[in-house]
């Protein structure tokens, strides 16, 4: 069985594209695994008119971010292999029927394939141009929006830091790629639209925040080895905010600011 897990906060007027992807799967051995992160609009009244027992919802009382909601989801799959999907998004009908068949095929624990822009309709992730079998360092170099379906065995107890906001979701991956046996799929088999509004990004945050998730993420030794051995050179980059972060700290928990 294939567990999908899917995050949502106030998107029920788009949610019900997402979830139909999935119930239009031509491989049929799935769960969905819908987690409310404390939605505040019609999510909930979307939710309750699914009727497929192979649908489970789980709620959080308010908003936690996308990190926790994901973290949600992983203590609540059941299947041999797990893939996310984000509530804006969506699966072409045959997304998990050619990646378990790539995975059954090569004998892969992970298949990473590409994403269709939705405004664009050029593929989403640069970097890996053609099928065969990818390291941890081909991963870290990639950049844009890949894909893919992993081995839950992989998992273990491997969750998010739920004090860093979405934008960090390669602090689980990362890891991940360096006990996977990863293979590349060069197709696109979701639907990434790119049309939304409400994307996460570090760009729009204060300093005091930025400097909170950058000690934070200096703290996850997991990725940040992973990191390290897979990118050196952003390991480098990386480290260096993290320094800055933590030099910048002690000022601003008195509530002083350094001089420009």
């Amino acid at each position: 069985m294939i567990s999908i897990i899917l995050r949502t906060y106030n998107r029920a007027s788009i949610l019900p594209r997402a979830i139909e992807s999935v119930l239009r799967q031509t491989y049929t051995d799935w769960e969905l695994i819908i987690v409310d992160d404390g939605s505040t609009d019609e999510t909930r009244e979307v939710l309750a008119a699914i009727g497929d027992s192979r649908v489970r919802v789980f709620s959080h009382p308010k908003n936690r971010g996308a990190l926790a909601a994901m973290n949600t989801g992983f203590d609540h799959i059941a299947g041999d292999w797990f893939t996310s999907l984000d509530s804006d998004d969506e699966m072409t009908p045959d997304a998990l029927s050619v990646m378990l068949e790539c995975a059954e095929r090569t004998g892969a624990t992970a298949v990473t394939c590409n994403c269709t822009d939705s405004v664009t309709g050029r593929m989403t992730g640069i970097g890996l141009t053609h099928d065969g079998r990818v390291s941890a360092e081909d991963a870290a170099s990639a950049r844009g929006e890949f894909w893919g379906l992993t081995r839950t065995s992989l998992l273990g107890d491997l969750r998010f830091d739920e004090r860093l906001p979405g934008c960090f979701e390669n602090t689980v991956w990362l890891p991940l790629d360096r006990i996977a046996r990863r293979y590349y799929l060069h197709r696109a088999l979701r639907i990434y639209h790119s049309e939304g509004a409400d994307r996460v990004s570090m760009a729009r945050r204060g300093l005091r925040d930025k400097v909170k998730i950058l000690s934070a993420l200096g703290e996850n030794r997991a990725y940040l080895t992973a990191l390290r051995a897979a990118d050196p050179q952003s390991y480098r980059r990386t480290m260096v905010r993290v320094w800055v972060a933590r030099l910048l700290r002690p000022m601003l928990a008195w509530g002083t600011t350094p001089s420009s």
